[in-house]
């Protein structure tokens, strides 16, 4: 990997990015069945889960979605990121995005993407994020 961040994460946005994950692994396990292969690689999807949870052990999931427990709650910590888990997660939330469209919540959802998108990116310059794309500088 190349090119790492220290991104500060509280613990609700740690939260988000471990139920994006999830999501993202629960569409390449059904993939088997569906037909539809993901873009991204398990591997890095359970490294980047694996890294997060290292950084929030107290996020412990429940039939509501993702908590954080004790003096945890409302902490922000900062997590290594590379430019590659950034990319993974866009398009983990862009996916995300699309498949909640029909949801009465999609609003939360769309609102959640744009904040997280906007923080991941201003992490490295638009030079950079261009270069990725391989989109003409200038």
């Amino acid at each position: 990997m190349s090119d790492s961040r220290m991104m500060p994460l509280d613990s609700a946005a740690a939260g988000a990015l471990v139920t994006i994950l999830g999501i993202m692994l629960d569409h390449i396990q059904l993939a088997d069945f569906e037909g539809f292969r993901p873009p991204w690689s398990a591997e890095h999807v359970v490294d980047l889960d694996t890294r997060l949870n290292h950084v929030w052990p107290e996020l412990t999931a429940s039939w509501s979605g993702l908590a954080v427990e004790g003096a945890a709650a409302g902490e922000v910590r900062p997590v290594e990121l590379h430019i590659e888990d950034a990319e993974l997660l866009l398009a983990g939330m862009a996916f995300t995005e699309m498949a909640s469209t029909e949801l009465p919540w999609f609003d939360m959802v769309r609102w959640t993407s744009d904040f997280i998108s906007s923080e991941l990116r201003g992490l490295w310059s638009d030079e950079v994020w261009r270069s990725r794309a391989g989109a003409p500088r200038g």
